[in-house]
């Protein structure tokens, strides 16, 4: 599809942001869909989402959504934004006073706001960038945008919740000022009562000097959703960044990663888990630019595989020349639970000079016979075997998580999906 058939006066905006929409209009008329000739799409067919969406695929459907479908994470203290179908629920949603937080539903209808309004702006040279990018700064109406203040230490997460089950596309920006410490957690949920839709949705993040953020993007829409994500991570002097990506639902889901280590002394971790069954399809993208010296990221993904699903992940690690005493680590593992299961997994490295210590490495297989002659030789059955060894293989991902809350949610989440997980509370202890 080459054209978005967009009636500006339906969207909120002055004209400033009018104009930006009519730029993402027109960049993507010029670029269109990514397809499987681009190297960064060649094993995700988004045919997928235009053959069962149709032509409009970027327009909501007629549908229903109730918040009663959002599940709360137990034991989880935490502020509360939530979005149904793109669009922010007030009266579900429990904001803090401390700090500069609205919807971008409010911002733009309030008139000109410089923050908003640099959301929308496109830059096509920009790692990853594609046709759904271009799309989101077209027709996004809301998001969250905050501003967290100078040596601000959020005393409780900035939990938003998307509810999905219809085509939305949501716009997030936040800003930490120096010293600023928060936890972002972004949860895509929906339930199975309303037919299949696109969540695409762009987060924008910034760091300033010596800010911290721990960011949890915990996708587990139904099984009819497609997902199409972006997070583009800035990051200054000493700032901190940590990312647990998990991905369980949808159909069809591709989310790209981009974190730029802009000044000395900035250091990111990326973690992330697939758990995927049935004809699921999920792939993760990410890019890491070491633009400055004295830089430090690890990454470390791992992908459990069931059923015919397919999982797809490219880790790019670009360190410039400038960049010296880089230290970069990446890791990915693949365990595929049936033979029809397939995995597609490329860690790089572009490096453009010698004063670095990089590494990376890639595993894919199955469970190991030999561990699991052990643990039978021990007493378990071959069922008990099968389970703690998927278990052990996965959880070391969540442990990195510090929220005891999420990692236990997300456990029972993840290994509720798999074959003869049936008595995972004795794994968990």
């Amino acid at each position: 599809m080459s054209d978005l058939t967009l009636d500006f006066s339906t969207l909120p905006g002055d004209a400033g942001v009018q104009a930006l929409r009519q730029q993402a209009v027109d960049t993507f008329t010029r670029t269109g869909l990514p397809g499987r000739r681009d190297e960064d799409w060649k094993y995700t067919d988004i045919s997928r989402i235009t053959g069962t969406l149709g032509e409009t695929w970027w327009l909501p459907m007629p549908t229903e959504i109730s918040v009663t479908e959002i599940s709360d994470i137990e034991g989880l203290d935490a502020y509360r934004i939530v979005f149904v179908a793109g669009v922010f629920q007030p009266e579900s949603s429990n904001l803090p006073d401390t700090i500069q937080l609205k919807p971008l539903s409010a911002l733009l209808t309030e008139g000109a706001d410089e923050p908003s309004h640099c959301l929308f702006k496109l830059d096509e040279s920009a790692p990853l960038f594609n046709g759904f990018l271009a799309t989101n700064s077209a027709l996004a109406s809301d998001g969250l945008c905050a501003c967290i203040g100078k040596n601000i230490k959020l005393d409780r997460p900035l939990y938003v919740v998307h509810v999905g089950n219809n085509t939305a596309h949501v716009l997030n920006g936040l800003m930490l000022g120096q010293g600023a410490e928060v936890t972002l957690i972004e949860h895509f949920v929906g339930g199975d009562s309303a037919g299949a839709g696109l969540s695409n949705i762009a987060t924008y993040l910034r760091l300033q000097d010596n800010a911290s953020l721990t960011h949890y993007r915990l996708q587990m829409e139904s099984a009819k959703q497609f997902h199409i994500g972006r997070v583009e991570v800035k990051q200054a002097r000493d700032s901190r960044y940590t990312l647990h990506a998990v991905e369980l639902g949808g159909s069809l889901s591709r989310t790209d990663i981009v974190v730029k280590l802009a000044e000395a002394g900035a250091s990111c971790d990326l973690n992330g888990l697939f758990v995927a069954s049935g004809r699921q399809h999920i792939d993760h993208h990410t890019r890491i630019d070491h633009a400055a010296p004295h830089c430090t990221s690890r990454e470390q993904y791992r992908t459990v595989l069931d059923g015919r699903a397919h999982g797809v992940f490219n880790g790019k690690i670009v360190v410039a020349e400038g960049a010296v005493k880089t230290d970069s680590a990446q890791s990915n593992g693949n365990l595929l639970l049936s033979k029809n299961a397939e995995i597609d997994t490329k860690p790089e490295l572009e490096i453009y000079n010698d004063d670095v210590k990089c590494a990376h490495g890639v595993t894919v297989g199955q469970l190991d016979e030999n561990q699991l002659f052990y643990l039978k030789s021990r007493g378990l059955s071959e069922t008990e075997a099968r389970q703690l060894l998927t278990f052990a293989f996965a959880d070391e991902i969540l442990t990195a998580m510090d929220n005891n809350a999420i990692r236990r949610f997300i456990e029972k989440a993840a290994f509720a999906k798999l074959p003869n997980m049936t008595d995972l509370d004795g794994l968990l202890g």
